[in-house]
């Protein structure tokens, strides 16, 4: 086997798929397979495609894992405590920076409570 052999092999093994599917439900282009033009090494950033109409799309990794396919609605959302904390902390902070004035925004509520 010669040296360019052995480089033609290795290309194939490192080429980037040249098409994804979306298979998460909610998305509007779910089920059409995409041409990906870039694909980020860190899985948490989205993936670059082009769709049909030739515009370039960034689709987040996870809505095209196959096991996106599985997420559903719920009648009743769940969060666990550590998401509720950094909401409360958001909110919080929103509340705090003062962009109405700050007149009113972190007064305690004074409504019924569910």
């Amino acid at each position: 086997m010669s040296n360019g052999d052995a480089g033609d092999d290795n290309h194939r093994h490192n080429t980037i798929r040249l098409t994804a599917t979306v298979y998460y439900p909610f998305h509007p282009l779910h089920g059409r397979e995409l041409r990906v033009t870039s694909r980020p090494r860190n899985p948490v950033l989205p993936v670059t495609v082009v769709d049909e109409a030739g515009s370039v799309l960034r689709i987040p990794a996870w809505m095209l894992a196959p096991e996106a396919v599985h997420y559903q609605l719920a009648a009743q959302a769940t969060l666990d405590a550590q998401t509720l904390r950094a909401l409360a902390a958001l909110l919080m902070s929103l509340l705090d920076d003062g962009r109405e004035g700050g007149e009113g925004l972190s007064k305690p509520w004074e409504g019924e409570r569910p």
